[in-house]
């Protein structure tokens, strides 16, 4: 048997607390956006004294994953979208076994993922309903990207051994390729991971802005910025600043417009626009290898005047044992992208090699942080 843990068994880094707080604490606009309770995220963090059972807990937490991934492949939550279904007439729109189907969404119910209202018969629950489509803070696609086949992570997951015998990133080995050029063939796999930045983007970008005195710049650069969504954050609380966009051209070409804000495509690996007074970079670095961020930040030295900031946006891990989110994305870096996450004196070196020195580190509400740094 399998025991729920009090949250004083665990051991919980700031970054967890954050990530909790963050998550719980009324900054996301709907009840979806990836939030987990108090006692969910202590299942997350469990550090049982009791061995046997955190190894059981993290066996059990991959069953509710495939459980929940085939659950949103096959649109449970839109079929329930109207209201109670007998899970016959859901078996016949799914093209399911119904007696399968049943004990798969039974055993989903028992975490609080769907309802049944009568025997047989489901509704979606507050979190079921986060798995619908095209609805405010959808997780399908941040379910889809990271528990799905085929989108990439799971492959990259499923090679993990590669990886770490080697130190590559295992998603080339299972498809021959990287992940940019998966979703430039994949269409679905291109769109989970659009809708799963974007929720996150939704959920980060008013904490970034509220974070850091933006005002103190006249010129702010968003190198890597996507479609300007935290740069045009940043302006519309800031009516004395104006900003520039810089991403890929083909990026660029969707940005959102704003008057205070002009548009320029390109590669970091090249050239960057310059000549502001601040150059934002979020979470970019954590994409690339050391050597390969040391290139981008050398590229973006060049371009920087004397005075200008660089203020980076990025996991920060914790030094000490206990649960650190980004211990986890950090792995995650490593199949997908051959990336890693860094603690702030990894950071420190990174920005030195490049020419920058290290001023300030600005904690948030969210799980990231703010690294200011000043060109030397």
């Amino acid at each position: 048997m399998i025991r729920l843990l009090p949250i004083n068994a665990l051991k919980i880094s700031h970054t967890s607390i954050r990530l909790r707080r963050f998550l719980n604490g009324g900054l996301l606009p709907a009840a979806c956006f990836l939030t987990f309770n108090r006692t969910q995220g202590a299942s997350l963090q469990n550090t049982s004294q009791v061995p046997h059972e955190q190894i059981q807990s993290i066996i059990l937490g991959y069953w509710q994953a495939r459980s929940l991934a085939l659950a949103t492949s096959l649109g449970i939550a839109d079929h329930l979208a109207a209201g109670p279904m007998a899970v016959n007439e859901l078996a016949s729109r799914t093209e399911t076994n119904a007696s399968a189907l049943f004990r798969l969404l039974r055993a989903l119910e028992s975490i609080g993922i769907f309802s049944q209202s009568s025997p047989q018969v489901f509704v979606n629950t507050p979190t079921s309903d986060c798995l619908r489509r095209n609805i405010p803070g959808a997780q399908w696609p941040t379910v889809l990207h990271n528990l799905g086949r085929g989108y990439g992570p799971v492959e990259g997951w499923d090679e993990l051994e590669y990886s770490v015998r080697t130190g590559k990133r295992s998603i080339d080995k299972t498809y021959g390729y990287d992940f940019w050029e998966l979703c430039r063939r994949n269409p679905q796999a291109n769109a989970a991971v659009n809708g799963t930045m974007r929720s996150l983007s939704e959920a980060m970008t008013p904490v970034i802005t509220a974070a850091y005195d933006w005002s103190r710049f006249p010129i702010i650069e968003d190198v890597g910025g996507g479609i300007g969504t935290q740069i045009v954050s940043i302006l519309e609380a800031n009516p004395s600043c104006s900003g520039v966009l810089f991403d890929q051209a083909h990026v660029v070409a969707e940005a959102i417009v704003h008057d205070r804000l002009r548009t320029v495509g390109g590669s970091f690996f090249e050239s960057v626009p310059g000549g502001t007074d601040a150059t934002l970079m979020r979470w970019i670095l954590h994409d690339w290898s050391d050597a390969e961020a040391t290139a981008i930040l050398k590229t973006v030295h060049r371009s920087m005047k004397p005075t200008a900031r660089l203020i980076l946006v990025e996991f920060v891990l914790s030094d000490g044992s206990g649960f650190d989110f980004g211990k986890w994305t950090d792995l995650q870096m490593l199949v997908m992208f051959g990336g890693l996450e860094r603690t702030k004196e990894e950071y420190r070196a990174l920005l030195l090699a490049a020419g920058f020195e290290l001023e300030e580190e600005i904690s948030t509400s969210a799980p990231v942080n703010l690294l200011v740094a000043k060109p030397v």
